[in-house]
């Protein structure tokens, strides 16, 4: 139980790798805040969650919104107190050719990938900084915010601004004894992933016959990252970025 007895909000928490993580951190010990756009679309987690012995709550809260979130972590902090822990997993991914591509399209990865970062975290930080006993963020980004495709400019853009976030907000927030990292997977088995197959955009077959261990990853596997960089067996690290994607990006040849 590497987590026993620390608060944690997981946001984008309603499927897919925000689902697992949750999962994976109250498998460690953890009470997690599920929180997704509405409430109701937390609450299976947070079922998942109570079911393991830890506390949960699902919340709502579109995470672009300053107020929103603001409400959020007010929230957490009258039921729970402050928080130790937050995983900005929330992002969305909607490939769009280049020249295609809407101003809307490119505002909402912003929005959703990056702003939200920069809001959730500020709001967590101050709750910690006047708690004054440190605390952890872990980000999720992806092996696209170093690696190039084609027709995912928004997403692409807003995964390298997630990187480094990071190690910005790893170095300032040092002095408060909170730590940053970033989680980088590569392909894994979520809804998303699901999506983009079923919209023609990915194949399954391809992308394992690209991967060194010809194989996706699991949420679980992301899951079980985050609770590492989370504990106290991680208690150096802060700047990192933590690639999980089956040796794709060292893998130099198509």
């Amino acid at each position: 139980m590497e987590l026993a007895g620390k608060v944690a909000v997981v946001t984008g928490a309603s499927r897919g790798l925000g689902r697992a993580i949750a999962e994976e951190l109250a498998r460690a010990g953890a009470d997690v805040a599920c929180v997704a756009t509405r409430a109701a679309n937390a609450e299976e987690t947070a079922a998942t969650v109570t079911a393991l012995g830890r506390r949960a709550l699902a919340l709502g809260c579109r995470v672009e919104r300053a107020d929103e979130v603001d409400a959020l972590f007010e929230d957490v902090r009258r039921a729970w107190g402050t928080i130790d822990l937050l995983v900005n997993n929330a992002g969305i991914s909607q490939p769009m050719p280049f020249l295609a591509m809407t101003e809307e399209n490119w505002d909402r990865h912003m929005d959703v990938n990056v702003k939200s970062v920069f809001l959730c975290t500020q709001a967590a930080v101050r709750q910690m900084k006047e708690a004054g006993r440190g605390g952890c963020i872990v980000n999720i980004g992806s092996i696209l915010g170093r690696n190039a495709a084609p027709q995912t400019l928004g997403y692409c853009t807003s995964k390298a601004a997630v990187d480094h976030m990071t190690r910005v907000l790893a170095i300032e927030l040092a002095k408060h004894r909170i730590r940053v990292n970033c989680v980088a997977p590569g392909y894994v088995q979520t809804d998303l992933i699901d999506t983009l197959v079923h919209d023609g955009k990915l194949t399954i077959d391809a992308l394992e016959r690209r991967t060194p261990l010809r194989r996706l990853g699991s949420g679980a596997e992301i899951g079980r990252a985050v609770v590492y960089i989370a504990s106290d067996d991680a208690a150096f690290m802060t700047g990192h970025v933590m690639v999980l994607d089956g040796g794709w990006t060292a893998y130099g040849y198509l």
